[in-house]
C-alpha cells in the first residue's frame, strides 16, 4: 500500500441539475455555496472546482467556496498558458491565505485539443505538458520566496520575480493528470497527488503502478486519486433501477436536444473506448458504463452502482491497487453527497486505512 490515509473529494457544480437531469442546467452562484457547505457537513475532505473552455472561472469560484466553508480544502482546476506562472503563484498564494491554508491546484494540460483551441492555445499535447512542467516549477520557486527569482526557460522568461504573499505552509499542493509518456514523467516528478479518471480496477491499478514506479525512481511517493460517479440507493436492486432511470433521462434529452456533453473529439473517443473495454471485462458487477457509452464519451460518467455497503466493498478494491483519494459524487448533488459522506465515507476510511 501507499502509506497515505484516505481522502474523500467532492465536485462543486455551479448548477442544481446534473448531467442526468431532465432540463439543461442553469448557472446558480447560491447553489455553489450551498453544495460546498453540504460536502463539508458530510465529512468530505476537499472539493474539486472544475474548469473547461466554457465554464465560469475556477479561481474566482474557489474564493466563493472558501468563504462559504471553514474546513473544506480546495482542488482548483487550472490551465497553464493563459496567465504567467508568476501571476498564478501569487493568485494561489492569496487564495491559500484567505482560506487558511486550504488551497490546492489541479494542473490541466491536455485533455482535448478542441478545448484548448477555444482559448487560442494551439500547442500540441507534448508541448502543453512541457509547458506545464516548467509552469509548476516556477510557481514553487515563487511560493518558496526565492530571491532574486530570475528564470529563462523553454516557455517563460522573467527577472526579479516574487510575491508579497506566500502559502500558509510554504507551498500549495499540486494535483496532476494524464496518461501520455510525458504526463507520467513530469507528474511523477512533480505531483503531490496524481489524478486518474474512472476505469475498472484493472485499468486504474495499471495506471497507479506505472506512476508509482516512475515516482520511485525520483524517491517520491505521491498520493493517487480516482474519480468515479456513484449511483446509490438502499438496496442493490433499487440502485440499478435508479441507474436505469438516469439512462432513460439522458437518452430522452439526447433525442430531444441532440448529443449531451462537450465535443472533445479524439479525447471523447478514447473515453468511450476505455468504458467499453472496462464493460467487456465483466470484472466488477458494480461497474456501469451506460451513460458514458450512451453519450459516446462526451460525458465521462463511469459509475459504481449499489447500496452503501456494496459501494464500500467496490471502492476498497480500488484502495487495494493503490488509490488514496476518492473523488466520488452522485447525481442528486446534495442528497447523494450527504449519503456518500455519512454512509460510505466512514466505513471506507476505517477499513481502507487499515489495509
Amino acid at each position: 500500500m501507499s502509506g497515505h490515509e484516505i481522502e474523500l473529494v467532492g465536485l462543486v457544480a455551479p448548477y442544481r441539475g446534473s448531467e442526468a437531469s431532465e432540463g439543461p442546467p442553469l448557472y446558480d452562484p447560491d447553489f455553489i455555496a450551498e453544495a460546498a457547505r453540504g460536502y463539508e457537513a458530510a465529512g468530505y475532505d476537499r472539493v474539486l472546482i472544475g474548469q473547461n473552455a466554457k465554464s465560469a472561472d475556477s479561481l474566482v469560484t474557489a474564493t466563493w467556496v472558501a468563504a462559504a466553508t471553514t474546513r473544506l480544502k480546495l482542488m482548483v482546476a487550472h490551465r497553464p498558458g493563459f496567465i504567467a506562472p508568476t501571476m498564478a503563484a501569487r493568485a494561489f498564494a492569496t487564495l491559500d491565505q484567505f482560506s487558511g491554508g486550504r488551497a490546492g491546484v489541479h494542473i490541466i494540460s491536455a485533455f482535448s485539443d478542441i478545448e484548448t483551441r477555444c482559448d487560442g492555445d494551439y500547442l500540441t499535447k507534448d508541448e502543453r505538458y512541457r509547458r506545464s512542467n516548467e509552469y509548476v516549477r516556477v510557481m514553487r520557486r515563487v511560493w518558496a520566496g526565492e530571491s532574486p527569482c530570475d528564470h529563462e526557460g523553454e516557455w517563460y522568461r522573467f527577472e526579479n520575480a516574487g510575491s508579497e504573499v506566500h502559502p500558509v505552509k510554504g507551498t500549495v499542493p499540486v494535483f496532476w493528470a494524464g496518461n501520455s509518456e510525458l504526463a507520467v514523467k513530469f507528474g511523477s516528478e512533480l505531483a503531490d497527488t496524481y489524478a486518474f479518471g474512472p476505469g475498472s480496477v484493472a485499468q486504474v491499478g495499471e495506471q497507479v503502478a506505472r506512476v508509482r514506479a516512475e515516482a520511485a525512481r525520483h524517491g517520491r511517493n505521491p498520493r493517487c486519486s480516482m474519480s468515479m460517479r456513484l449511483v446509490v440507493a438502499d438496496t442493490d436492486e433499487e440502485a440499478w433501477a435508479r441507474a436505469g432511470e438516469l439512462l432513460h433521462t439522458v437518452e430522452a434529452r439526447q433525442a430531444a436536444h441532440g448529443a449531451l456533453g462537450r465535443d472533445l473529439g479524439k479525447a471523447a473517443q478514447e473515453v468511450a473506448a476505455k468504458a467499453a473495454q472496462a464493460d467487456a471485462a465483466h470484472e466488477d458487477p458494480c461497474l456501469w458504463t451506460g451513460l458514458t457509452q450512451a453519450t459516446q464519451g462526451r460525458l465521462q460518467v463511469m459509475c459504481l452502482v449499489g447500496s452503501p455497503q456494496t459501494l464500500v466493498e467496490a471502492l476498497l478494491r480500488y484502495r487495494a491497487v493503490g488509490i488514496d483519494t476518492f473523488l466520488v459524487t452522485g447525481f442528486d448533488w446534495l442528497a447523494d453527497a450527504r449519503r456518500i459522506g455519512l454512509e460510505i465515507g466512514p466505513e471506507l476510511r476505517r477499513r481502507g486505512n487499515a489495509m
